[in-house]
């Protein structure tokens, strides 16, 4: 694998980590609360849900771009997956108290929950491609931790 590709892939969660920092320090869901009036209730429950699928998304792919950084200096193992678990849903209740500071958001427990769903998921969706030796997903992580240069 390219070494260049190697560096973005473990700068990646770092780069991660701030926007999802400044997306928290800035984003006022009250901002937004205009564009709902006069809208059908269905349709706004649907953006709603949209929102709240965010965070299972969101730390999810925190984590997923935690194990692609740790990809690149070899093989995934149960050591690398327990780090990639504790800086996903350490920064994923970090991230909650944070917002707890921020005027116009909020603590909740129930997102942290979210978060823990959406990273456990992720984990489970790694899990079951890396190790399947059969998986085109798996195949494309087993190829970053390739040391030759490999086409993607």
């Amino acid at each position: 694998m390219n070494i260049y590709i190697r560096f973005l892939l473990r700068i990646l969660p770092i780069t991660y980590i701030i926007w999802i920092w400044l997306q928290s320090a800035h984003f006022n869901p009250s901002s937004i609360e205009h564009v709902f009036y006069g809208m059908d209730y269905r349709v706004y429950l649907l953006i709603g849900g949209t929102l709240e699928m965010a965070h299972l998304i969101m730390f999810g792919i925190l984590y997923l771009f935690i194990v692609l950084a740790l990809l690149t200096f070899g093989k995934l193992t149960r050591k690398k997956e327990i780090y990639a678990l504790i800086i996903a849903i350490t920064y994923s209740i970090t991230d909650e108290i944070h917002q707890y500071y921020v005027p116009y958001r909020s603590f909740s427990i129930i997102d942290i929950v979210k978060n823990l769903i959406g990273i456990w998921f992720f984990w489970w969706l790694i899990n079951r491609s890396y190790y399947n030796r059969d998986s085109k997903i798996g195949k494309v992580f087993r190829r970053v931790t390739s040391k030759k240069e490999v086409p993607l």
